[in-house]
């Protein structure tokens, strides 16, 4: 019995470890720590985290879900910095002072 306990426990290991995350491959960890706060946070049902290309700088939007008017989506660097918000009550669109809708997008890197 303890030599099958043996065998069973390295492959119930190794197939534990190979369980595929939710979050896009190559996403800055701080962004990833952001997510999982998210994961557990989030006031609405659909939260999510896009990747652009904004001002010759690859920026992440980490939106809280559309079940308020006023929640706004905060704008992050790869450092996590955050740079800017959009939305809200005011309906931001400006973001270091250049229209948002000019960020070209590249990727949706988690979405509940």
């Amino acid at each position: 019995m303890r030599k099958i306990l043996r065998l069973l426990l390295p492959l119930t290991l190794t197939i534990a470890a190979c369980e595929k995350s939710d979050i896009a491959e190559n996403t800055p960890n701080c962004i990833i720590e952001k997510i999982e706060t998210l994961k557990k946070n989030s006031i609405c049902n659909d939260p999510s985290v896009k990747e652009y290309n904004f001002q010759m700088k690859v920026v992440y939007v980490i939106g809280q879900g559309s079940c308020g008017a006023d929640i706004s989506a905060g704008v992050f660097d790869n450092d996590c910095n955050g740079i800017g918000e959009l939305g809200g009550i005011t309906g931001n669109t400006i973001i270091n002072g250049e229209e948002f809708s000019n960020a070209e997008f590249i990727r949706l890197i988690w979405k509940k």
